[in-house]
């Protein structure tokens, strides 16, 4: 092929097969194929108002949730008391709480997105918290209920046991933080 392109343009040309002429041609065709190759990696799309209608851009950040999943919990101790008692007769501290907690099921499953976004309104700023599906169980608790004059529930009183079946909740919606005058 080369050979044939040599012998064409030195013969249109008048110069000698392998001549000056020929060399310059070809570095011109080279040349020119090397620019017609890179042409189309700056070629532009026209974009359609329709679609760049379709295009939004919004700083803020996105958390996806993808049926995460908190299970297989359990407490050994949960206690709320009263350090200095009540009233005259009882002066102590006392506490009521559970033993021994054991959930099954599944405490918590969160899917969707959480969208976290800052915006100022005049004085105040305020962070938006969009909040994912949250749904509390399906789940089952069972526990031992107490009395006792000690935190940790030693001793004490056993009141009864409590035993939870098939609880469910779903939490959804929006939660703002801001600062408070």
């Amino acid at each position: 092929m080369l050979h044939l392109l040599n012998v064409l343009f030195n013969n249109v040309a008048g110069n000698k097969p392998g001549g000056y002429g020929m060399k310059k041609l070809l570095m011109l065709t080279i040349a020119a194929l090397l620019v017609m190759v890179s042409l189309p990696s700056f070629a532009k799309v026209v974009i359609s108002d329709e679609d760049l209608n379709k295009v939004t851009a919004e700083e803020g950040v996105s958390v996806q949730f993808v049926n995460m999943t908190v299970g297989g919990t359990s407490i050994d101790e949960l206690s709320w008391g009263d350090g200095n008692g009540f009233g005259s007769t009882y002066t102590s501290a006392g506490f009521v709480g559970a033993k021994n907690v054991v959930i099954t099921g599944d405490l918590t499953v969160i899917s969707g997105t959480a969208n976290i976004d800052v915006g100022s309104s005049g004085s105040q700023t305020r962070v938006a918290l969009s909040l994912p599906t949250v749904t509390l169980g399906t789940m089952n608790v069972d526990t031992v209920m107490k009395l006792s004059g000690s935190q940790d529930l030693s001793g004490g009183k056993e009141l009864g046991i409590l035993d939870l079946r098939g609880f469910s909740s779903s939490v959804t919606g929006t939660v703002e933080v801001f600062a408070h005058n």
